[in-house]
């Protein structure tokens, strides 16, 4: 990663001599720039001169944004973007932005909201301009309520159809969210997708986004953004949409009203300590101004004091006055913010403030008491917690579920820095990452309990948080914990635990893979590959592979496979060896080279058979099923996958046993058997939604779909097909997605609505050149050639069905014939 670091200070380097700006003037460009964007943090001449000198091993993202932005020009965004995305991957970083939650519901409403008249009635103004896109940019020093108002003001908005929401984590220690993760996240949630291919720009994304959202009364909620930059691409620019965004900084946004916040008024924070603490401030009100004054009338720090007094009976409001005159302000974060942070953690007892601590060292976004009590190294911290709820330094979103505000988490992490030697925070952190491997590795054990030896031998959690006999429970809690996980597995890969980076990768494959959390599993095993020891490489790298085949990154997937089964090889591990021969063949198929595919699957089959392995024989032999079938070799086929069914209703994998089925349902379709087609594919349905596998309900419903056209019930297949498609473009399945864009064509077609094919058949070509898949391209091609014959363009259909000929004929596939008997009629 230094070496990269250092690369890209080199290419900044060539920017600044490309530009001709001397040192001197890019410092004053810098400092021009960020004081006119209200950023207060103002780097010296040496910082940016040392930015730019060789063998750099860290870079401030910040500054090099700024570097960058004062060379090319401040209107560039979309370059500037480049260059922070390029800084983000040369770091490592990418994978930990690209990890993102987002929503379609709002925050809890504060039930006694406080304050901030003039500035609601400004956003309720705004709120009923449906002519033009609105977008309000709210800015204000930390704690002073900016997010509260805008979740307040966006629960009063009316008719509102499609809510999106996100936190851009712009001043979290994890890294700033990618806007391009971000706009993928809001499209996945709306049921669409973009393309992923290497160079797509965020302003496709944001044009889809814009197109989807056209005609709905949305309103985006875009928290705690870092720069203009971050918000730019996520704006989505169409009436009837109100985006809300929140940052510490004044954000420069086109056509944006801006609101700054400033401190509460005398008479705001008076009523807040009024609805906080009622009687003791109407008995000395006088007292309770003078603590307003001194935490700066600041929301945030009159809230937790608010909540320390009312949790110290015994103490009157002029002691807790005295108490913060005697304090000062300690200057770290905001004054005023962390004047109230000192003050509450130091009234807490020794075991809360260990607590808090610890709690800031968590990677995820909220946690459970048991991830509490691993970091503090205690059995039990439900009270402790419940303390720290009480007195407003932790928020509990739901029942065993709390999350700690971004600026408490910088005060504690600093706390924990002064205060707790590197080696504890550490040994806390590997704590963590010990409970999340062992608990994830209990809840495997009951959710794919058919494939232990696929898996890391991981003691199981003794802390009874899965029923290691309930897959449901063991699903349940993977999706409630998935974003820690993956967190937890980042995390290793950053703080040199390398093993239980790989080891995280390997426990959780089955069930992101089964899931459609491919973005999750990306991010996952591209971390745990860069770190993972020699011996068990091979394992993570077969994991990745899946991943980005799933992704249509067959070129890539194509590239990792390969080198996973020369480790497998060289090793003598026949059970890796089976996967990575299983996973590249697959690849092969795809991108047409059937008879290495063939090969390979082939090998793995006999492999098997040497060690008795009954379960990766079944895998091998669905794979070598499905090549078969394309092929038109049917009878093979379908011996093929009665053997594969048989050992996979012994061994108990479901999952696997579902995609036969439905396998078997294709060859029977291949054979003229419609009705145990038809039968297979409902049944290989029913199994993909009782183990929640995403896409293999995905292409179970293509089947049926193809079973419906094939007995002429068009609606009810085309009604499938769309399903598929949803399901396809939801946990971005290239692959499924093209199959289904090419056989709702076909049911166009068959249904009178060749138009309609025409642009299916288009866009499911569109998506196989992406991803390099030929027999999708040929397929596209021919159903092409059908719709434009039925709109009257025969000229057309024929120089479809030579491009069709062509890429059949190469693949040796059955379509060929059928292509040239049609071609040779319309050439006659």
């Amino acid at each position: 990663m230094v070496g990269e670091i250092a690369e890209f200070g080199s290419r900044l380097q060539e920017l600044r001599a490309w530009s001709g700006v001397s040192y001197r003037e890019l410092h004053r460009r810098i400092v021009r720039s960020r004081t006119a964007r209200g950023v207060a943090e103002i780097p010296a001449y040496d910082t940016v001169y040392r930015c730019l000198q060789p063998g750099r091993c860290r870079l401030d993202v910040e500054l090099v944004v700024d570097v960058v932005r004062a060379l090319i020009g401040e209107t560039d965004e979309e370059a500037v973007l480049a260059w922070r995305h390029a800084y983000q991957l040369a770091s490592g970083a990418a994978s930990d932005a690209a990890v993102v939650n987002v929503t379609d519901r709002l925050p809890d409403d504060l039930e006694l909201f406080t304050g901030r008249a003039e500035e609601l009635a400004v956003l309720r103004r705004l709120s009923f301009e449906r002519s033009a896109p609105v977008v309000v940019a709210v800015a204000g020093m930390a704690g002073v309520g900016k997010t509260r108002l805008a979740v307040h003001a966006a629960h009063r908005l009316v008719g509102v159809d499609q809510v999106l929401a996100v936190n851009l984590r712009g001043f979290d220690p994890r890294d700033p969210a990618e806007p391009g993760a971000v706009l993928e996240a809001f499209l996945r949630l709306l049921g669409v997708r973009v393309s992923r291919a290497p160079g797509a720009e965020h302003s496709a994304r944001t044009a889809k986004l814009g197109e989807v959202l056209r005609g709905r009364r949305s309103v985006i909620l875009l928290d705690n953004a870092a720069s203009a930059e971050q918000v730019l691409p996520l704006l989505p620019g169409v009436p009837g949409s109100v985006v809300v965004v929140t940052s510490r900084r004044r954000l420069d946004l086109p056509g944006a009203q801006a609101l700054q916040l400033g401190p509460f008024t005398p008479a705001e924070s008076d009523e807040l300590l009024r609805k906080a603490v009622g009687d003791r401030v109407r008995a000395d009100p006088a007292t309770a101004g003078r603590i307003a004054v001194q935490m700066g009338q600041l929301p945030l720090a009159l809230a937790l004091v608010a909540g320390r007094i009312d949790a110290s009976p015994d103490w009157s409001l002029t002691d807790h006055l005295e108490r913060l005159v005697e304090r000062g302000r300690i200057r770290c974060l905001d004054d005023a913010v962390e004047n109230a942070l000192a003050q509450s953690y130091s009234s807490l007892p020794p075991a809360r403030r260990t607590l808090l601590r610890m709690l800031a060292l968590h990677p995820g976004t909220d946690f459970d008491s048991s991830a509490a009590a691993v970091l503090a190294g205690v059995p039990d911290t439900t009270d402790l917690l419940d303390e720290l709820v009480a007195g407003n330094l932790l928020q509990q979103r739901a029942p065993g579920r709390y999350e700690m505000h971004d600026l408490v988490r910088v005060y504690a992490a600093k706390c924990g820095s002064d205060e707790d030697p590197a080696s504890a925070r550490r040994a806390a952190l590997t704590r963590l990452v010990d409970h999340y491997r062992a608990v994830a590795a209990t809840a495997m054990a009951a959710y794919a309990p058919h494939e232990p030896d696929w898996r890391p031998r991981v003691r199981p959690s003794v802390v009874p948080l899965v029923d290691p006999s309930s897959r449901d429970a063991a699903l349940t809690w993977l999706e409630s914990e998935r974003t820690n996980l993956v967190a937890s597995g980042l995390l290793a890969a950053e703080h040199e635990l390398p093993a239980h980076a790989a080891e995280l990768s390997s426990i959780l494959y089955r069930y992101l893979d089964d899931a459609g959390h491919y973005a999750d599993g990306e991010a996952l095993h591209s971390a745990a590959a860069r770190v993972a020891p020699h011996a068990v490489r091979g394992r993570v790298l077969s994991s990745l592979g899946v991943v980005r085949w799933r992704l249509g990154k067959f070129a890539e997937a194509r590239e990792v496979y390969a080198e996973a089964l020369r480790m497998a090889t060289a090793a003598g591990d026949d059970r890796e060896q089976i996967r990575a021969l299983i996973n590249l063949g697959l690849v092969l198929e795809r991108v047409g080279a059937y008879s290495e595919a063939h090969a390979n699957y082939l090998q793995a089959i006999d492999i098997s058979a040497t060690i008795n392995a009954r379960l990766p024989r079944a895998r091998a032999l669905h794979n070598a099923v499905l090549l078969d079938e394309r092929l038109g070799r049917y009878e093979t086929a379908y011996e093929r996958v009665q053997e594969c069914l048989t050992i996979l209703r012994e061994t108990g994998d479901r999952v696997t046993e579902g995609r036969a089925l439905n396998s078997r349902a294709a060859v029977s379709l291949s054979l003229g058997r419609v009705d145990q087609a038809r039968a297979d594919a409902e049944h290989a349905i029913t199994i993909a939604r009782e183990v929640a596998n995403r896409t293999g309900e995905a292409y179970a419903l293509i089947t049926l779909g193809r079973a419906l056209g094939a007995i002429g019930a068009l609606e009810p297949a085309q009604a499938r097909l769309e399903l598929a498609l949803q399901i396809a473009i939801e946990v971005a399945n290239r692959d499924a997605e093209a199959l289904a864009l090419n056989e709702s064509g076909l049911v166009a077609s068959a249904a009178g609505a060749p138009a309609s094919a025409l642009d299916l058949h288009r866009t499911a070509l569109a998506v196989a050149e992406e991803t390099g898949d030929p027999y999708e391209r040929a397929r596209s091609h021919q159903g092409c050639a059908r719709a434009l014959l039925l709109l009257g363009n025969a000229a057309a259909a024929q120089s479809e069905l030579r491009l069709a000929l062509v890429l059949f004929g190469e693949l040796r596939t059955p379509e060929a014939r059928i292509v040239a008997t049609d071609l040779a009629a319309l050439s006659a």
